[in-house]
């Protein structure tokens, strides 16, 4: 037997496993018509991204269900690679440039792109390292790449066809500017935060009504100046007679409709909202609506523009605030200031406010590519888990607005449409034209935007596969299994990988989108750099190792929702890794080398050996239910369960004097039945602890009962095993071991020292009586008894604990140990504490309005803790009776 070191350290063999599965290509996948595919696509990261947390949470659900997949035989395909990550990107090489006295504008764009590449092919590879260091499984042979020639090709594709459909257009619509980067930015770079600030109030006076005004209040006083409406709710009674009335802008003396709209609210402000369609959205809407002009007062680095008037125009826009306020008092029309906490929307990479900017921008027009995408979901060929968030996907769909697919940048995908000078039509093809499509003149020039970055990840399914060519990858593992993803990109990514499929395959690109849970620290607050409450995953991998950082962060995180979490919590897994090497080095020092491993038959085994074998086997077939409705944390902790409750607290315990004993093939039985539920677990925590359970799985000479591939990676999954079952005496031993925890709740209750051997007796029929008689020498070992007396006739003692199971009464005579007198009062407050929930319950279940109208769920959760506090109650009644 090879030798397995006292202390499990990681550093020794995490990269030694990662090297040798590598070597042997089983995370690679070709087309195979003998094999059934299971592929999985990886939400693409960004190429300037480190490892964090989350990354580590979707990356491990992900590889769970790939390593599952594998060992049951699947053609497993888990597409790696990342995106170009356009605003990114250029920000981490202008500033290179920066640090080296020069600009982009300096060095020009064709060098700066190269220098993009340069950036990118030295730095860009740094999250892929880390992925590969908690051990994901990826087919690393087929990492992707956005920016790459043939993924490029599918962008450029996808764009001409969608313009020749008339599905993208160019047009002066509102979106996220970014005053510091000078760019639209998508709703996925934006960062909410609570600011404190001021609510303005100023009046605007009403043409025609001498000493009549409006009273406005605002966040944002510096866009009146593009004022073209006031608005108050229509069943305001206050501002009736004002409707249709003209109110005049002070500055710009402008004359304003005064307008009705719903979408006011009477009871915030004053209940007149100013209406600047070119700097809000909802006043966007509302300028849609009435028809309203749209006049846009800033330039690109948010500073007003010609449309302002003097002194306004060229000032920065907090500057321009100061200075409107100023001005506002001078003519006596300033109100008052109030303080308010608000969310404003941040560029996430500017650093800076957005301003909702009117800009003439590319759009895809989303409304033809929606219908098809809410059908997929309404007729469930595309699934959610949770499936809440169908809700959320249909309230998008069903209300979507076009896509700004367009950023004023120089690194991305430059949008392949080429304007004429001479004619201003538009050309695009998949090849660069030489003239104009339309009237033949080559004075064209190609548009100075590029793509966003959405833009090439929603292809994201198609294009790693070879798309728009019918390929046989593409035609194998397209539509992927499962998406596995964060809820905040349901929109940006999701929804259009969805859609795009879709329109170019006629097929959904995946069939079902688990959604994983959302990491906060222990106050509940999501991790972010700003706060710096995040956890380093590497961290944790040098301090406990992968597994211990996998196992943690799965086994604390339901689907969906949010979980809380701390550095301190992965000692949880640490201690799962060194309970199962200590097992395995425990186990293995049992195994004689020269005789290796026996087999055996179902007339070897005993009681608690077969009950360890039906243990394995539905713990088996459960994971795997579980693991095909996402429920993967549950999975998990039914794995812990088996592992260090069944095997290590029970398994282990009840074989050691066979182990240990003179009998040699009971000794060898014993070892050989404990190696192969090991070996079972071994398989069950694979996908879970991939690096620990190699090398102990390696370590184990093969069960003569099981196949032993080159490696665990392929090895069959448990409940593909033909493990013995043996149900009916695996619930005797249930029930044994349910009397052994009973003696042993009642040892503690009483403060018996470990020392001390107990008397029991148990009155209950012929059949439990029986079984305590087969098991007697586990029962006085592990629930340290002294004599144990069982049947219909057996006396009741004084001064005695009692505990109840199905079909028995057990007394404990402890009264040398326990207060009675305390005990009694004890049982008794604790009875009427029960009495009051039970009552509680039982008027809640009575309650006709709650049973008819709760979710199902709700109801029979309460049921079930009702009846779970009625058998309490009675244990405790007779607990107190039996103390006479």
């Amino acid at each position: 037997m090879p030798e397995i070191n006292a202390v499990y350290d990681h550093k020794k063999y995490e990269q030694k496993w990662w090297d040798f599965w590598e070597k042997g290509g089983w995370f690679h996948a070709e087309p195979d018509s003998n094999k059934k595919p299971y592929t999985i696509i990886i939400p693409p990261p960004n190429v300037t991204d480190r490892l964090h947390m989350g990354h580590g949470l979707n990356n491990t659900i992900q590889d769970i269900l790939i390593r599952w997949k594998r060992m049951h035989g699947y053609n497993c395909c888990w597409l790696p690679g990342t995106d170009h990550a356009g605003i990114a990107t250029q920000m981490m090489v202008e500033k290179s440039l920066e640090k080296q006295g020069t600009s982009r504008k300096q060095v020009g764009r064709e060098n700066f792109f190269q220098k993009c590449v340069e950036w990118r092919n030295e730095n860009g590879g740094i999250i892929v390292e880390q992925l590969k260091r908690i051990g994901a499984s990826c087919d690393w042979s087929r990492e992707a790449y956005t920016m790459s020639d043939s993924l490029s090709r599918a962008v450029r594709k996808i764009f001409v066809d969608l313009y020749d459909a008339g599905l993208i257009y160019r047009g002066e619509r509102l979106v996220n500017w970014c005053p510091a980067l000078k760019t639209a930015i998508s709703d996925d770079e934006l960062e909410s935060k609570e600011v404190d600030g001021s609510l303005w109030y100023y009046r605007y006076p009403i043409k025609g009504m001498e000493g009549q005004y409006v009273q406005i209040a605002t966040t944002r006083p510096e866009t009146m100046l593009g004022d073209t409406a006031v608005a108050v709710n229509p069943n305001d009674d206050r501002y009736q007679h004002l409707i249709g009335q003209t109110a005049i802008v002070p500055f710009a003396n402008r004359e304003i409709p005064i307008i009705a709209d719903e979408y006011v609210k009477s009871e915030y402000g004053t209940g007149c909202v100013k209406i600047t369609p070119a700097h809000d959205p909802n006043d966007f809407e509302i300028g849609k609506r009435h028809a309203l002009p749209f006049i846009n007062i800033m330039n690109v680095d948010a500073t007003l523009n010609e449309n302002t008037p003097a002194p306004f125009c060229g000032m920065d826009r907090f500057e321009a605030r100061k200075a409107i306020i100023r001005a506002l008092k001078d003519m006596d029309l300033f109100e008052k200031q109030e303080s308010t906490r608000h969310a404003v929307p941040y560029s996430e990479r500017g650093k800076v406010p957005i301003e909702p900017m009117l800009s003439k921008q590319w759009f895809v027009n989303m409304k033809a590519l929606a219908k098809p995408a809410i059908d997929a979901a309404k007729d469930e060929k595309l699934c959610f888990y949770p499936d809440s968030y169908k809700k959320v996907y249909f309230h998008w769909l069903e209300n979507i607005q076009d896509w700004c697919i367009s950023r004023q940048l120089w690194w991305g995908h430059r949008i392949p449409i080429w304007h004429c000078s001479e004619c201003s039509e538009t050309s695009t093809g998949l090849e660069d034209p030489e003239a104009c499509q339309h009237c033949g003149s080559v004075k064209i020039s190609q548009d100075e935007d590029v793509l966003d970055t959405w833009f090439s990840s929603w292809l994201w399914p198609l294009s790693p596969f070879g798309w728009p060519d019918e390929t046989e990858d593409l035609k194998y593992f397209y539509p992927s299994n499962v998406l596995v993803t964060g809820a905040d990109i349901i929109f940006l990514w999701v929804a259009r990988m969805v859609m795009v499929g879709l329109w170019t395959k006629k097929e959904i690109p995946f069939k079902d989108v688990y959604f994983n849970s959302i990491i906060c620290d222990k106050d509940g607050r999501k991790f972010s750099k700003t706060l710096g409450n995040g956890i380093d995953p590497l961290k944790i991998i040098d301090q406990r190792g992968a597994d211990a950082m996998r196992y943690t962060c799965v086994n604390q995180a339901p689907i969906g929702g949010r979980v809380k979490m701390s550095e301190t919590d992965f000692e949880n897994g640490s201690r799962f890794v060194n309970k199962l090497w200590n097992a395995g080095r425990f186990l293995y020092s049992k195994i004689d080398a020269k005789k290796g491993l026996l087999a055996f038959t179902a007339s070897d085994l005993n009681l608690t050996q077969k009950w360890l074998l039906t243990e394995l086997e539905e713990c088996a077939v459960e994971v795997d239910t579980l693991l095909e409705r996402y429920a993967i944390n549950e999975a998990v902790e039914v794995v812990f369960q088996l592992a260090w409750r069944h095997f290590c607290d029970w398994g282990l315990e009840c074989s050691k004097d066979a182990i240990d004993g003179d009998d040699e093939h009971q000794r060898q039985i014993a070892v050989s039945v404990l190696c192969y539920v090991f070996d079972g677990i071994l398989r069950l925590c694979a996908p879970i602890m991939p690096f620990v359970t190699e090398e102990l799985w390696q370590a184990m000479p093969k069960h003569p009962l099981l196949d032993k591939p080159e490696s665990l990676v392929i090895a069959k999954f448990p409940s593909l095993l033909q493990v013995p079952k043996f149900k009916q005496e695996a619930q005797e031993w249930r029930s044994v071991m349910e009397f052994i925890t009973g003696i042993r709740s009642v040892r503690n209750q009483a403060g018996v020292p470990l020392k001390d051997r107990v008397e029991v007796y148990v009155e209950c029929g012929d059949g439990f009586a029986s079984l305590l008689q087969t098991s007697d020498r586990w029962v006085k070992k592990l629930a340290g008894v002294s004599t144990l007396s069982a049947g219909s006739q057996v006396p009741r003692p004084q001064r005695c604990l009692v505990f109840v199971g199905k079909g028995y009464q057990a007394f404990v005579p402890v009264g040398q140990y326990l207060d009675f007198a305390k005990e009694r009062v004890r049982l008794e407050n604790e009875i009427k504490r029960v009495e009051k929930i039970v009552i509680g319950l039982t008027s809640k279940i009575s309650n006709k309005n709650f049973v008819e109208r709760a979710p199902t769920e709700v109801v029979k959760q309460t049921k079930e803790q009702l009846a779970n506090m009625q058998a309490q109650l009675e244990n405790l009644q007779r607990s107190l009776e039996a103390l006479g």
